[in-house]
């Protein structure tokens, strides 16, 4: 996919094992592809922050594999995505939520918002000012745990046993170091997958 070759990635490494029709299906509507690596991504950084806890990390999944930005040596990478992969699979599913996903931030942003505007189109006296922080506030609050479980159901999915992790490239993008992990995963690579 062009995206990737933006990134270094040649189009064959991206898109190896899944359609590219079906790849951009998947990012669209939220896959078990793109689910499935976006857990298997939590996993790894939460791995990775434990072995390098000064390094700053960050992820994005898609239905081919995912992208690991931080100065990571890339030799850490595979045996870490693998480990990764096998605790998912194993006896720790929960390594797939993340306490800093996008996920949270994204049920954050629109709670508050709807808290907010469901707040000025009340009648006055309630459409005060101090209102409307009063109920971004409280959306903020229940935002924390909803955003967790939104990960848990709907953003993420354990690896299926066909997943595999066919290999890493490094590239620098803007300055950054930055890894895709390929995957290769055949029962969750269709449209609907």
């Amino acid at each position: 996919m062009k995206l990737l070759q933006g990134f270094g990635v040649s189009n064959d490494a991206a898109t190896r094992g899944i359609n590219p029709v079906a790849q951009v299906t998947q990012q669209l509507l939220l896959g078990n592809a793109v689910r499935e690596n976006h857990a298997l991504e939590h996993a790894t950084i939460v791995l990775l922050s434990q072995q390098l806890p000064e390094t700053r990390l960050a992820g994005v999944s898609i239905a081919a594999g995912f992208f690991i930005f931080g100065d990571v040596p890339t030799e850490k990478i595979l045996p870490t995505a693998r480990e990764a992969l096998r605790r998912l699979r194993g006896d720790e599913p929960d390594l797939a939520i993340h306490e800093r996903c996008g996920t949270n931030l994204a049920v954050a942003g629109l709670l508050t918002g709807l808290a907010a505007m469901s707040v000025t189109r009340l009648r006055k006296p309630y459409n005060t000012f101090n209102n409307v922080v009063l109920a971004s506030t409280a959306a903020l609050v229940v935002a924390r745990p909803l955003g967790l479980l939104t990960q848990r159901f709907v953003t993420t999915h354990t690896p299926n046993a066909s997943m595999t992790i066919t290999g890493v490239h490094r590239f620098n993008w803007r300055g950054s170091t930055t890894h895709f992990v390929r995957t290769d995963n055949p029962k969750a690579a269709g449209i609907f997958g």
